[in-house]
């Protein structure tokens, strides 16, 4: 087994996972695994201490999207009663498999305990508890993770229907231009060599979906291809968007789209959906996040995005749609019909210094974790 260290970055500010690529895209829990049924209880103690990292990620930016969400429900004309009963109606579809009330801190808490009893099975060099321990934890922080996702993806889908494609737009500005500040703004070659943004982008890019526990068995596990001009990461699926329109395989519930959810896909051609109908509201952040507000302000995107269309229900893993991000060893290098399908067209130049952008947010204001 490849020992995977964990080490700080000075870029990031924080601790990251370090390894070859193809050590990436093995999942975390993976490695916990792996690690206690070697024996090697030190760096499964490790481990076990950055799966939490990986998860707190995404669950402190749910706790702004959500806030957020609603905010701009609230902005755009809602009342706060109106707001309440939108947002009352998305949690009581929440509930969990044992018919317990949604309640996200609620049930982060009860990760943290399992999380503790993991570490306390593996001091003692515990392997069959700890391993068991280690599935249960597992399964509370995906429980977590897609009820914020449903939660999250509910309040999207309100905003569409009294707003249109339009209010999604406008959403998206209130939503992602922090977390870009937060996270992307790093990847401007004015200001950071491409190869040390691309090492950068690469590792964010792994540690993330990770923590989205992609993949059929929602492990985190995901397909990872290098070739001469660029990465290509696949998941089956993301466990964020993807999942939203094929519905949960554990829990057995349908895609979002459908009762008793029945949420709404993009309804309008747009340059956040690359003009095509279908594309889930979640799945569209990307597009907006990784294509337009980069190539915006650097003149290239950061990552291409290739997203599943609703629907997407076939569980043969021959025919069924992966999610797809392409990092390209070349900014520059990214062809014109990816600028094409987002409404721009490819410039000359590139780098900020070129391109006439409001000022972003000072990231280090935002209360993130980290600026990862």
């Amino acid at each position: 087994m490849t020992e995977a260290s964990i080490e700080f970055s000075e870029i990031l500010g924080r601790r990251v996972r370090l390894g070859s690529w193809e050590d990436q895209k093995i999942s975390t829990y993976r490695k916990i695994a792996d690690a206690v049924s070697d024996g090697s209880w030190d760096h499964a103690a490790d481990l076990a201490d950055y799966f939490t990292d990986e998860a707190n990620v995404c669950f402190s930016l749910y706790r702004q999207w959500i806030n957020q969400l609603q905010g701009f429900l609230r902005d755009n004309g809602a009342t706060t009663d109106e707001v309440d009963a939108i947002d009352a109606a998305i949690v009581a579809k929440l509930d969990l498999p044992d018919g317990t009330p949604w309640n996200a801190r609620r049930h982060w808490d009860r990760y943290r305990q399992e999380q503790r009893a993991l570490l306390g099975h593996i001091y003692r060099q515990e392997t069959d508890a700890a391993l068991t321990m280690l599935a249960q934890m597992k399964e509370t922080w995906r429980q977590t993770h897609d009820r914020d996702v449903d939660h999250t993806y509910g309040l999207m889908s309100a905003a569409q229907e009294r707003h249109g494609a339009q209010g999604i737009a406008d959403m998206f500005q209130v939503v992602l231009v922090p977390l870009f500040s937060w996270r992307y703004n790093k990847f401007d070659i004015d200001q950071h060599p491409w190869e040390e943004g691309l090492e950068t982008l690469m590792m964010v890019a792994c540690e993330a979906m990770r923590g989205h526990l992609v993949g059929p068995e929602r492990t985190g596990d995901f397909d990872l291809v290098e070739t001469d001009d660029r990465f290509v990461l696949r998941f089956d699926p993301c466990g964020s968007g993807q999942r939203t329109i094929r519905g949960d395989w554990i829990e057995g519930t349908p895609a979002r789209m459908e009762p008793p959810y029945n949420w709404g896909v993009s309804e309008e051609e747009a340059s956040w959906n690359h003009y095509t109908k279908g594309v889930c509201l979640y799945c569209a952040h990307c597009i907006v996040l990784m294509e337009e507000l980069p190539i915006d302000r650097f003149g290239y995107p950061v990552r291409v995005i290739d997203p599943p269309i609703y629907p997407d229900t076939d569980r043969d893993p021959e025919v069924r749609q992966q999610c797809q991000w392409t990092m390209f060893k070349d900014p520059t290098a990214v062809p014109e019909e990816v600028y094409v399908r987002v409404g721009r067209t490819k410039p000359s130049v590139f780098g900020s210094s070129h391109f006439d952008a409001p000022e972003l947010p000072d990231a280090g204001a935002l209360g993130l974790p980290g600026t990862g």
